[in-house]
């Protein structure tokens, strides 16, 4: 029967074999793109997570003097808080770390201060020392020991390396007053002949009075 409303069989092979891919051919290739842009985001945003955490502690084996950060044992904080047995005034942790030195000072009263210069374990600290109940007397803060000038403080500790401790001998003696102790750990300072020792291997601790550096009566 001619007429009617019926393409043309050429244009329904066209149909047929067109390009137009189907429906469903195209939600898949959006789902994997989208799992794709997710697992791209996830893994990258972990990398700049661990960036951001590794880094203040990779930064000080950068420096030239090298202040890597190792806890305090317990027998070290015992041997500290022995040297500041009948001593009086402010209290400063050079390198405090995990604020273990600070928190102790300020449990047996004294009004502690710590510089770090990791933030992250400066967080920490603050957050122990709430735990510990101390906030109000133990104090931390993000700075450069080099930076900082410790004239104010009676009683000074520092967990240094031998690398640098020529080098704070001579701040600190220019720094310090007359009646101030300086407490070091793990390593003694090379010039500076100690009024105190107590502890052996990595425990020992000697203590250093001004008065006694300067040749004066305490």
């Amino acid at each position: 029967m001619e007429g009617g409303g019926g393409a043309p069989p050429e244009v329904l092979e066209e149909n047929k074999s067109g390009c137009v891919p189907p429906a469903s051919l195209g939600a898949n290739g959006l789902k994997r793109s989208s799992w794709g842009f997710l697992f791209t985001g996830i893994v990258g945003g972990t990398l700049v997570a661990v960036y951001a955490v590794a880094t203040p502690f990779l930064t000080p084996a950068l420096r030239k003097i090298c202040l890597p950060f190792v806890p305090a044992t317990t027998k070290q904080i015992e041997n500290v808080v022995k040297m500041l047995h009948c001593r009086t005034g402010s209290l400063v942790d050079i390198g405090s770390g995990d604020g273990r030195i600070v928190i102790a000072a300020a449990k047996a009263g004294f009004r502690a201060v710590g510089y770090e210069l990791n933030p992250w374990l400066v967080w920490y600290s603050r957050y122990r020392a709430w735990r510990e109940g101390v906030q109000d007397s133990a104090k931390f803060y993000i700075s450069d020991l080099w930076k900082v000038t410790f004239s104010q403080y009676s009683n000074v500790i520092i967990f240094g390396v031998p690398q640098m401790m020529l080098q704070l001998e001579e701040k600190l003696a220019l720094e310090l007053k007359d009646d101030a102790r300086v407490i070091a750990c793990r390593f003694p300072f090379p010039r500076w002949t100690p009024d105190h020792v107590t502890g052996e291997g990595v425990d020992t601790v000697w203590a250093y009075d001004m008065s006694t550096m300067r040749g004066k009566r305490p």
